[in-house]
């Protein structure tokens, strides 16, 4: 059996079995063909340890380790199916480790600097100031998606604009609530907006663009306007870094990380738990300084 044909049959297992994404989908396919492509072989009995380990320095060399663990990941599991389908004698990649990394702790913006940029939105009342202001509410309020964000629905909100309907990877559903003050801005948004031509789908955030939505691309552009006038730097001004702010604030103000599991949309705990090293560093910085012992230490020392 060719490689191309035992890649179909397990594109077809996983399309059938996985509730995937589109671009997951489309991820696996590319991360699969692309291993296949450079090995260069016609028969996966053909497969040897120097073909193995020169696909391995090729993803080091041109990828992220990110990118490098995703993309063998995928080649991995396509691997394990077809072992333990039998489709090969031999899972010649059980042995080859991950790269090791260490996971960057978040870069975030400060109470401050979000609610300035919040407060010059409301300076602008037309109606596409009232959708940054609400924009800029919702995405510090809830920790959701760019993505997320902009294709919302009207239809995703409940009848009295208490919470939103989030569709996550994977298609699945989250429902995340919204503040008092969340719900007056978007009452009066919807208001606008129904009297508004731009109101001619079901888009919370309609637009001329080919999705009927604003884009994320476009709403970065905005973002960096508003960033300029608040007098923050661009280069590190990212709707990304909002939901890393809303994350870390709630946790520093002792919300349970759970909740902020839910509301970020993580599948792993695992993965909203990258935020509890922001709060050990704070934490070590301050008993550094303030701790009564530290300065009980610094005694001992000079003894």
């Amino acid at each position: 059996m060719t490689p191309f044909y035992l890649i179909e049959k397990y594109l077809e297992n996983i399309l059938a079995k996985k509730n995937l994404s589109n671009s997951t989908f489309l991820s696996y396919k590319n991360d699969i063909f692309q291993f296949v492509k450079y090995i260069d072989i016609k028969d996966f009995e053909d497969l040897d340890e120097q073909k193995i380990n020169s696909f391995i320095n090729f993803l080091a060399k041109n990828y992220s380790i990110t990118s490098h663990c995703r993309k063998l990941s995928s080649v991995k599991n396509f691997f394990n199916y077809l072992y333990e389908k039998q489709l090969i004698s031999k899972n010649f990649l059980d042995t080859v480790q991950f790269p090791k990394f260490k996971r960057s702790i978040p870069k975030i913006l400060s109470e401050d600097q979000i609610l300035k940029m919040i407060n010059l939105s409301y300076e602008d009342d037309s109606l596409k100031g009232m959708r940054l202001s609400l924009m800029l509410e919702i995405l510090y309020a809830t920790g959701i998606r760019v993505s997320e964000l902009v294709s919302l629905k009207i239809g995703n909100l409940a009848d009295d604009y208490s919470s939103i309907i989030i569709l996550n990877k994977g298609s699945k559903e989250r429902v995340v609530p919204l503040i008092v003050k969340v719900q007056h801005i978007l009452k009066r948004y919807l208001k606008e907006l129904v009297l508004n031509t731009e109101a001619r789908n079901n888009y919370l955030f309609p637009s001329n663009s080919n999705l009927g939505h604003l884009t994320r691309i476009r709403f970065f552009q905005i973002l960096k306007n508003i960033g300029t006038k608040a007098s923050i730097d661009t280069n590190y001004l990212s709707p990304h870094k909002i939901r890393h702010s809303f994350a870390t604030h709630l946790l520093n103000r002792g919300v349970d990380l759970r909740i902020i599991q839910e509301s970020l949309g993580h599948k792993d705990i695992s993965t909203t738990q990258i935020y509890t090293h922001v709060k050990t560093k704070k934490l070590r910085k301050i008993l550094r300084e303030k701790h009564s012992l530290q300065k009980n230490m610094e005694k001992l020392i000079k003894i």
